[in-house]
């Protein structure tokens, strides 16, 4: 686990690419009614990172002990907040920083509240920033997990969340200036992805009220008995 002084998270390159996924939040916040927000991060250094929330109440988290510590202290796989409380949940990179993130989706799905957004941010394993990531590692820091967004598309299926448009962001190399580049041909080779997803509300479908029907008797059973006719 990524953790203390050397955490590769907290690298000037590493900073701008913060920066330029922080930037994409505030439209998609706009979009979201009064409530709540939390955002998990991957490093306590990233807290001084500016987040715009907007009318969002935030609460925050980064990675610490392969746990969560910050506005509270949890493991990732039991966060200490009631069901459906957070209408918009953002992690950035906190899934990089552990090894096994998978009882956090199930988390993170059971605390997003219905009809909130959830935005994920991950590196992206194909991209050159891993060659430059295993370069920084050459002193013993730990390497971040990458993995790609269809694993967790995949997951967030599982966890019965709804999946949503995806995108990559950032430069192919490393750089100090948050910039992205151009070109579609070097898209899948960013530095990083987004992946949208969604809680769908549960919808109750009124039934369509069945007209009364007459019912006439067969004539059989209208005759009276033989008892009734004595």
């Amino acid at each position: 686990m990524i953790t203390g002084p050397d955490n590769l998270f907290v690298l000037p390159e590493f900073e701008a690419l913060l920066r330029e996924e922080l930037a994409r939040v505030p439209a998609l916040v706009l979009r979201q009614p009064a409530g709540a927000a939390l955002l998990m991060q991957a490093s306590a250094s990233n807290r001084a990172l500016p987040a715009d929330l907007r009318h969002l109440r935030a609460t925050r988290l980064h990675v610490e002990d392969g746990g969560f510590a910050g506005d509270a202290r949890c493991t990732s796989d039991a966060l200490p907040y009631e069901s459906d409380v957070f209408q918009f949940i953002v992690v950035q990179h906190a899934a990089d920083a552990l090894a096994a993130p998978e009882a956090l989706v199930d988390e993170l799905a059971r605390v997003l509240a219905p009809g909130g957004t959830l935005l994920w941010f991950g590196l992206n394993p194909w991209s050159p920033w891993m060659l430059w990531l295993h370069w920084q590692a050459r002193r013993g820091v730990a390497l971040p997990h990458a993995r790609h967004s269809d694993t967790l598309r995949r997951r967030l299926q599982q966890a019965q969340l709804t999946p949503g448009s995806g995108a990559t962001l950032g430069a192919c190399w490393p750089s100090l200036a948050p910039r992205g580049d151009g070109s579609r041909l070097l898209a899948p080779l960013r530095g990083a992805w987004m992946l949208l997803a969604s809680k769908q509300r549960a919808v109750l479908t009124p039934l369509r009220p069945r007209p009364l029907r007459s019912v006439t008797p067969h004539p059989s059973l209208a005759v009276p008995s033989r008892r009734v006719r004595a």
